[in-house]
């Protein structure tokens, strides 16, 4: 069974995912990347096959995903949005990010904490552009020196099919 973090730590963890929030909504995101990333992050959004409870087919062993990135493809990501040619992103999209029902737990790692997370996310774009997406998060942060850090995220969201054009965000 897991262990309930203490009251102070699950303040800091909320803490640590509303300036997320915050730094994604403003799209500050190389300030996320350098000083609340891990450089071995595990940044990582599979894709899960919906089947008929009968269907006794084994889960694929690799599934697929849509982000399986590490501190390097983050900091590429990100130098691409910085040159401001991503034609996605002209015009700028308007994006908003709420995280809710936040836990987090204790590991065998004093430094290493589990966490998971809800979230919306509203994306604008355009004058008809919009999407929401709602899912969870299940993380590994650890502490760097007195920081939290991001070490692990999989993203999970709730919507089979996305109709948006593009996933070319954080969550």
């Amino acid at each position: 069974m897991q262990k309930v973090a203490p009251p102070e730590l699950l303040h800091e963890i909320e803490h640590f995912y509303y300036r997320e929030a915050r730094l994604f909504g403003n799209k500050h995101y190389r300030e996320w990347l350098e000083n609340m990333v891990d450089k071995g992050v595990h940044y990582w959004l599979p894709i899960f096959e919906e089947r008929l409870r009968a269907d006794r087919k084994p889960a694929p062993q690799f599934p697929p995903f849509v982000y399986d990135d590490n501190y390097t493809d983050l900091d590429e990501r990100i130098k691409r949005l910085e040159t401001n040619l991503v034609w996605m992103e002209d015009p700028p999209t308007r994006i908003r990010h709420l995280v809710t029902n936040i836990e987090a737990y204790c590991t065998q790692d004093a430094d290493e904490f589990e966490s998971y997370s809800n979230f919306l996310v509203c994306r604008n774009r355009r004058e008809r552009e919009e999407t929401i997406l709602v899912g969870g998060r299940e993380d590994l942060l650890a502490r760097r020196s007195s920081d939290l850090r991001l070490l692990r995220r999989k993203i999970i969201i709730s919507q089979r099919v996305v109709m948006d054009t593009n996933l070319y965000f954080f969550m």
